[in-house]
């Protein structure tokens, strides 16, 4: 790729060896003056990509050169921080910028700065501060692009971008780069050559698990998985920031060296606990999908998926979180009444493997959920998913595989505006472990029949054929089918 000599040591002494897949294909194009939109997994070394040809372009001594945006602070910070490692031989200034922190320093830094990173938000602040120079910047880059405008950065973006000279080349990178971003690459790019690399990650590394649980034994099961699992490093994802707190802080009442992180904390607070997780101090982050965007964890072998986003590529970041540079993870999804449609619809889009763990809810300690002043336990309300959901009629193996091509006798189915954030598995027997739902359902396997306390009837996720054995119904669900009513 013809990259200059100091700036090639630099990379060997980081530790890099062969270019992965993105940067093998974005890099001659950056280095040839193209605009360009990158999309490739996450954990694919996608600021590498691009940090290798800035520094390359940046003179020392020449001004404000490159101005590149991230969706969060942490994001911000570990991008600064590439890009220094990069720069090592040409020592450039790298000044990176965000909310909840001093802004003098900044200001300061800024005086000197080749390269700024930064939030959305404070950048305009700099920006109507008149602390930031815009003239001379020849390089603008949007990280995670699809991460701010889900945040409600658009506007600033569009405001930020019309600061910055037209005669620029404009890189685009992210994990995914759904439709909605159309109009932003259209009016920020010309000419841009796309890249695109596998966005699916490995399942030869990456081992999906799924798992059903009443919503009042899901902290319960949690626990269990853990102690079960050992795990090395872990990531526990949950939907919401006070869902975050109350299992960070009931993982360590039952003993497990767990730490919170999200968009409420105070920054010094947020650096404290990521550099606690990176050095192996702490066992298990919980956290939210836009603390975790981006962020680069080594060594993480699970991932839980506590509640099911909404968002199906957010899905897709949670997991990539594991099984990075080669190594092998686990993702485990616990799923309860109100994650079973947005998993069906995310196992349907990208076609995955899911494997379905099962356990005896009679071997799983229930443990108390403090909820401070939230409901005193658990939550959910009794008989939504029955008691124990009985055992289905008919023989086979018991386990369950949720993937393609297969029948199956039932699965399951400070700145305002940075802190926006707002028992044993088996193969496929006859079976179904649950009972049926207490409903007559019809399907190409004829009419299931279940006892009142179970939820769930005989269905089949995945990419899979109707028609299951047993004497219940199987409903299929299929990346080319509707589910049957």
């Amino acid at each position: 790729m013809d990259i200059d000599k100091d700036i090639l040591d630099s990379i060997k002494e980081i530790g890099y060896e062969e270019p992965t897949k993105i940067q093998s294909e974005a890099i001659p194009l950056i280095k040839e003056g193209y605009d360009v939109v990158g999309q490739s997994e996450t954990g694919s070394g996608k600021t590498a990509a691009f940090g290798i040809p800035l520094v390359e372009k940046v003179t020392k001594g020449g001004g404000l050169q490159a101005l590149i945006l991230a969706p969060t602070r942490e994001l911000a910070q570990q991008i600064a921080a590439e890009i220094e490692k990069f720069s090592r031989a040409k020592r450039l200034r790298i000044q990176c910028v965000y909310g909840g922190a001093s802004i003098a320093p900044q200001i300061d830094g800024l005086r000197s700065a080749e390269i700024v990173v930064g939030t959305p938000g404070r950048v305009m602040d700099h920006l109507e501060r008149r602390t930031m120079r815009t003239g001379k910047i020849q390089t603008f880059i949007l990280d995670e692009a699809d991460k701010m405008i889900d945040m409600g950065f658009i506007d600033d973006i569009r405001r930020i971008e019309s600061e910055i000279p037209r005669e620029r080349q404009t890189l685009m990178f992210s994990a995914t780069m759904p439709d909605d971003l159309a109009d932003i690459r259209d009016s920020f790019t010309r000419g841009a050559k796309k890249v695109k690399t596998e966005t699916k990650v490995s399942e030869d590394m990456l081992k999906q698990y799924c798992c059903l649980v009443d919503r009042r034994m899901k902290f319960s099961l949690l626990v269990h998985l853990m102690r079960n699992e050992k795990p090395g490093l872990a990531i526990v994802f949950c939907n919401m920031k006070r869902e975050v707190d109350l299992v960070a802080k009931n993982l360590k009442k039952n003993g497990i060296n767990a730490e919170a992180l999200h968009g409420d904390m105070s920054q010094s607070r947020r650096e404290h606990v990521m550099e606690d997780f990176h050095n192996g101090e702490i066992d298990v982050l919980v956290a939210t999908d836009v603390a975790a965007r981006g962020l680069d964890f080594k060594k993480v072998t699970h991932v839980f998926n506590y509640g099911i986003p909404k968002n199906c590529d957010d899905y897709v970041n949670r997991i990539g979180r594991t099984a990075r540079a080669g190594e092998s993870g686990k993702a485990i999804a616990m799923l309860s009444e109100e994650d079973m449609i947005p998993f069906r619809r995310i196992v349907n889009i990208y076609n995955f493997g899911v494997e379905e763990i099962e356990y005896n809810p009679e071997e799983v300690e229930q443990l108390p959920f403090v909820r401070d002043s939230y409901s005193r336990d658990g939550g959910g309300r009794r008989g939504s998913f029955g008691r124990r959901g009985g055992y289905g009629r008919g023989g086979g193996d018991g386990g369950r595989r949720w993937g393609r091509g297969q029948d199956r006798d039932r699965g399951y189915g400070g700145d305002r505006r940075d802190d926006r954030e707002g028992g044993r598995r088996g193969r496929y027997g006859g079976g179904g472990r649950y009972g049926g739902s207490g409903r007559r359902r019809r399907s190409d396997g004829g009419d299931g029949e279940g006892d009142r306390n179970g939820y769930y009837g005989s269905r089949s996720w995945g990419g899979g054929r109707r028609g299951s054995s047993g004497r219940g119904g199987g409903e299929s669900y299929g990346p080319h089918r509707e589910p049957a009513n």
